[in-house]
C-alpha cells in the first residue's frame, strides 16, 4: 500500500463523532470484522459508559460499521476497533459505570484525568453532565455510500429503534398541541404525530428525580405517539439533566398498539417501580423517579390542528378591542404568560419540564408538604444532615428546578424557606390565572376582551383631577420608608377595582383602613380573578411572621418591596384594599401562631417603630381611614421597623384601587 493510500485511510472519520455515550435502547454498533469473542458486559439502563482514552487511534471506514438487531436495555454493549498502520484489533472498552445523566469527557487528557479522579476519590460527588449526541451514530452525520446503502436497506423495517436523534436546542421551539397533551417539541416526528389517548388515559408522562448527594437533577419523558394519518405507533423517550435537551430514543412499533403500550408500561415501571395502570395510587419509591402530576384539562380538542388554532389566534388579535386603551394595556400586562414564565424561571423553576398551566394544584400542594418537612427539620434541635438532604431531594423532585451543572443546594435557612414559599405562591397564582385565561372562548372577541371578562373584576381608570386620585397620590408620596432608599416610586395610573364576590361577602367588623398590598406582576391575574387568599394548610408556618393570613402595610415602600421590580422590569402593580380590622391584637414580636386570635379580636397589628402620624390621617366619603404620612419615629424599641396588618379571613378584604407604578432605581 502506498503512503498516499495509508494517509487516506488515516483521515477517515468515525461517524459516531466525539461522543462515546451509549444510550439505552440503542442498537449495538460493532467495528471491525466479526463479533467480539469476549462475553458481553451488562450495563444497567440509565447508565452510560466512559472510555479511558489513550493516544488517538485510526478507525475503519464507514463501510465496516455493522448494525446489529435491537437488544434489550440490559444487553447493551460497546465494542471498539483499534488498530495501527491498518492492522485491526477487537478491544472491549473498559467501562466506567456512571449515572444516566452523565456523559464522559471525550478529550484524551480529560478522559485520563477523569478516570484517575474516579479511582482516587470515590467520596467525591459525581457531577451529572448532559450532552446531546448530535453526531451520526445511526441517524446523523455524514455517511459513506456503502453506509447510506445500508440505511436504505434497513428503512421500513419495523421495530428498528432510532437512538439519540440529533435535535435542535432552544427553549422557543414550537409546542405541538393536537390533543390534551403536547407532543415533545424535540421529537423528530412531532408534526405528524399526536399523543395517544383512550378515554381518560393519556399516554404521556414526565418523571423527575433529584439526589443532592450524587448531584442528580434529572428528568425522564415517555410518550406513546400515534401517526396522524394511519394506525402506526411508536414510543418516544427523552432523558437527561434538567435544563438540557438530553438524549433520546424513538421505538417504532408499526401497527401494533399493544406492543407500544407494553414498552411504555415497562419503561414507566422500571423508572418508578409503580404500575402505569395504577398510577392514580402512585407512591414515590426511594431512589426512583417521581411522577409529575399534569393537568390535561386545558388541551385543545384533537380535531383542531395547531395551525388552525394559531390562525384563529392571529385573527382574534386583529379584531377591535372594546376596552378603554389604558385598561387594555393593563390586561395585556397582567395576562402575559411570558412574564409569568420569566418570573418563575428567575426563581430557578424549570418551566420546560413542568409547563405553567399543566402543573396541578395537587403537585403544588406536594411541594408545600415537602417544604414543610424541611422547615420542621430546620427548626428541630437535632438536625440530621441525611434527613435534610432527603427532604430537599423530595422538594426538588416534586417541584422541578434548574441549576445547570451545579449541585442542587440544600435548603438550610428560614430565608431560603421563604424564597421557596414565594415560588409556590407564584405557581399557585399562575395556575389559578391560567385555568381561566387563554381559553378558546368566543372567537369574535379580542383576547384582551375575553381575558378581562374572565377576571370578573370591573376596572375603570381614575382620572388625575379627581379627589380620590389626589388622596392616593399623596398617600404614596408621604409613606415611603426612610430605610428604603434604593428606589423611588412614580405613580403612573390608578384604576378603581370592584369584584362583586368581594363586595357580597365583605364582613364589616369596623375599623376599616385603606392599606397597601404588593405582589409580583405575574401574580395579579390570579389575585384579581380569585381575590387575595391565605396560604394552604400544607404550607409551613415559619414563612409568616404572624401566622398564615393576608398581610398589609400602611407604608407604601414596605409593600412595594414585594413587587420584586428591578432595573430591567421597573413597572409594578400595587393594591389599595379596604381592610376591616375590627379589634386588633397588637404585637411587638413575631408569633407564628398569631392566627389563633384571642376571643373578641378580629386581626393582628404588628407594631413598628416608624409609623404614619395619626394627625395626618384622612377619611374617604364612605368612612374608610387613609393613614396618610409623613411618618414619625416612635420611642418604642419594637422589633418591627414598620407596621403590619394581618387578617385571617378573606371576607374582611375588598380591593378598591389598583396602582401602576414605576420604580426609579438609584443604582
Amino acid at each position: 500500500m502506498s503512503k498516499k493510500e495509508r494517509a487516506s485511510k488515516r483521515s477517515v472519520k468515525n461517524i459516531s463523532g466525539t461522543s462515546d455515550v451509549k444510550n439505552e435502547d440503542e442498537p449495538v454498533i460493532k467495528r471491525g470484522r466479526g463479533p467480539s469473542k469476549k462475553k458481553d458486559k451488562v450495563i444497567e439502563e440509565d447508565q452510560v459508559t466512559e472510555r479511558r482514552r489513550g493516544p488517538a487511534r485510526k478507525v475503519k471506514t464507514d463501510a465496516a460499521l455493522k448494525i446489529e438487531p435491537e437488544l434489550d436495555d440490559s444487553q447493551d454493549e460497546v465494542v471498539a476497533t483499534t488498530g495501527k498502520r491498518g492492522r485491526k484489533k477487537q478491544a472491549k472498552v473498559k467501562e466506567e459505570i456512571v449515572d444516566d445523566d452523565q456523559v464522559p469527557s471525550t478529550s484524551k487528557d480529560n478522559g485520563a484525568k477523569e478516570a484517575k479522579k474516579t479511582k482516587s476519590s470515590k467520596k467525591k460527588v459525581k457531577e451529572e453532565t448532559e450532552e446531546e449526541s448530535d453526531s451520526g451514530k445511526v441517524t446523523g452525520g455524514k455517511k459513506s455510500k456503502s453506509d447510506a446503502n445500508k440505511g436504505k436497506k434497513s428503512e421500513g423495517k419495523e421495530n428498528k429503534d432510532t437512538t439519540n436523534i440529533p435535535v435542535k436546542s432552544g427553549i422557543d421551539r414550537a409546542v405541538v398541541m393536537k390533543g390534551r397533551a403536547a407532543v415533545d417539541a424535540l421529537c423528530p416526528i412531532a408534526k405528524q404525530s399526536h399523543v395517544y389517548e383512550e378515554d381518560d388515559d393519556i399516554w404521556d408522562c414526565m418523571l423527575n428525580q433529584t439526589n443532592i448527594q450524587n448531584n442528580n437533577n434529572k428528568y425522564y419523558l415517555i410518550q406513546l405517539l400515534k401517526d396522524d394519518s394511519c394506525d402506526s405507533y411508536c414510543v418516544w423517550m427523552r432523558w437527561g439533566r434538567v435544563g438540557a435537551n438530553g438524549q433520546n430514543s424513538l421505538v417504532p412499533c408499526g401497527s401494533d398498539c399493544e406492543k407500544a403500550k407494553g414498552i411504555f408500561r415497562k419503561k414507566f415501571s422500571d423508572k418508578t417501580k409503580n404500575e402505569w395502570d395504577m398510577r392514580i395510587a402512585f407512591e414515590k419509591v426511594p431512589g426512583k423517579y417521581d411522577l409529575l402530576a399534569m393537568d390535561y384539562s386545558k388541551g385543545e380538542d384533537t380535531t383542531d390542528s395547531s395551525t388552525t388554532m394559531e390562525k384563529a389566534k392571529e385573527a382574534r388579535n386583529k379584531l377591535v378591542c372594546k376596552l378603554e386603551a389604558r385598561v387594555k394595556a393593563l390586561i395585556e400586562l397582567i395576562c402575559n404568560v411570558r412574564t409569568m414564565e420569566e418570573t418563575v424561571i428567575e426563581m430557578k423553576y424549570d418551566a420546560k419540564k413542568a409547563p405553567l398551566g399543566k402543573l396541578t394544584t395537587e403537585q403544588i400542594k406536594a411541594g408545600y408538604l415537602a417544604l414543610k418537612c424541611i422547615d420542621e427539620l430546620i427548626r428541630s434541635k437535632k438536625l440530621a444532615e441525611k434527613d435534610l438532604m432527603q427532604a430537599c431531594n423530595d422538594f426538588y423532585t416534586r417541584i422541578p428546578h434548574y441549576f445547570g451543572m451545579k449541585v442542587p443546594p440544600l435548603i438550610r435557612t428560614q430565608k431560603e424557606i421563604k424564597e421557596k414559599m414565594a415560588l409556590l405562591e407564584a405557581l399557585g397564582d399562575i395556575q389559578a390565572a391560567l385555568s381561566i385565561l387563554d381559553q378558546p372562548g368566543d372567537l369574535t372577541l379580542h383576547p384582551a376582551d375575553q381575558n378581562y371578562n374572565e377576571l370578573k373584576c370591573d376596572m375603570v381608570p381614575l382620572e388625575k383631577d379627581t379627589s380620590d386620585y389626589k388622596v392616593i397620590e399623596n398617600y404614596l408620596k408621604t409613606t415611603h420608608g426612610k430605610t428604603h432608599t434604593n428606589y423611588g416610586l412614580e405613580l403612573m395610573e390608578v384604576f378603581t377595582c370592584k369584584k362583586d364576590m368581594e363586595y357580597e361577602r365583605f364582613k364589616s367588623v369596623g375599623n376599616s383602613m385603606l392599606l397597601w398590598h404588593g405582589s409580583r406582576l405575574s401574580n395579579y391575574a390570579g389575585i384579581l380573578s380569585q381575590g387575595l387568599r391565605i396560604a394552604p394548610p400544607e404550607a409551613p408556618v415559619t414563612g409568616y411572621m404572624f401566622g398564615k393570613g393576608i398581610y398589609f402595610a400602611d407604608m407604601v415602600s414596605k409593600s412595594a418591596n414585594y413587587c420584586w421590580a428591578n432595573q430591567r422590569s421597573d413597572v409594578g402593580l400595587m393594591l389599595l384594599s379596604e381592610v376591616a380590622l375590627g379589634k386588633t391584637n397588637d404585637l411587638i414580636n413575631a408569633d407564628y401562631n398569631a392566627n389563633n386570635l384571642p376571643k373578641g379580636f378580629n386581626s393582628v397589628k404588628g407594631c413598628g417603630r416608624i409609623v404614619p402620624n395619626p394627625q395626618n390621617f384622612t377619611t374617604l366619603s364612605d368612612g374608610t381611614v387613609v393613614p396618610m404620612g409623613p411618618a414619625l419615629e416612635t420611642s418604642k424599641n419594637n422589633t418591627l421597623m414598620y407596621n403590619e396588618y394581618i387578617v385571617y379571613d378573606p371576607a374582611q378584604v375588598r380591593t378598591r384601587f389598583l396602582l401602576k407604578v414605576k420604580f426609579n432605581f438609584n443604582y
